[in-house]
């Protein structure tokens, strides 16, 4: 546990980001660049793979564009990943380390959201799978906002959705740019990287891992995180 940026911890809703912070996406992905690129007869080197991480769906299907030397047919190549991420229903997604043990012990006693980058339908097909959707009052995608993080659009919008003040509830991101965005909305931000070496600036607070049990402590306990930070 790594306080960077101390202040009194909130205790309103967790909202928590998707995509390497509750459940590892990877392998769903893989698998509809794999089918995208063979109907294209062309293969997805590694570099290329990680320049396709974390981007819009606008800028997806401009990369993808690029790298399949097909100019002109973003959209379409955008709306047809996205239809094979769909397709799965889920495959080659898992849980992140210790999301369902801290959301069992966070049901009940706080409200909890999901804020992410990527299309709401997308991010709820996820947690169905994983059986975890109903743990959430609001479910929020890229496409309910005008812009995405690092902008603070999808926060402030899921903090809308729960009736609560930013600055009451706490956010939990895995990357630089979900942080900043939290951060931007008012929220206390968590920062649990899912790199090991991957700065998180914008956070209060860092953990490596769901599972640490001072992150269930802390957010169980408020009051008693107050006293001993």
């Amino acid at each position: 546990m790594t306080e960077l940026h101390p202040r009194t911890i909130p205790d309103g809703p967790v909202i928590f980001d998707c995509d390497g912070t509750l459940v590892s996406t990877e392998g769903a992905w893989d698998k509809a660049y794999a089918t995208l690129f063979t109907r294209h007869q062309r293969k997805l080197a590694r570099t290329d793979r990680h320049r396709l991480v974390g981007l819009t769906r606008i800028d997806l299907g401009h990369e993808l564009a690029r790298l399949l030397d097909l100019p002109g047919q973003h959209t379409a190549l955008g709306d047809e990943v996205i239809a094979l991420v769909t397709s799965n229903h889920g495959q080659g997604v898992t849980a992140m380390p210790g999301v369902t043990d801290l959301l069992a012990g966070l049901a009940g006693r706080r409200l909890l959201g999901v804020a992410s980058n990527t299309l709401r339908g997308i991010v709820e097909q996820y947690l169905i799978q994983l059986g975890l959707a109903d743990l959430f009052a609001v479910i929020a995608g890229s496409d309910n906002v005008a812009a995405p993080k690092p902008a603070p659009d999808v926060y402030r919008y899921a903090c809308e959705q729960l009736g609560a003040d930013p600055r009451t509830a706490i956010a939990v991101e895995d990357s630089a740019l979900g942080a900043q965005a939290a951060r931007a909305a008012g929220l206390y931000v968590i920062g649990v990287p899912s790199q090991p070496d991957m700065p998180l600036p914008a956070a209060h607070m860092e953990f490596p891992t769901l599972a640490d049990p001072r992150l269930r402590n802390m957010l169980l306990f408020p009051s008693d995180a107050r006293r001993t930070a």
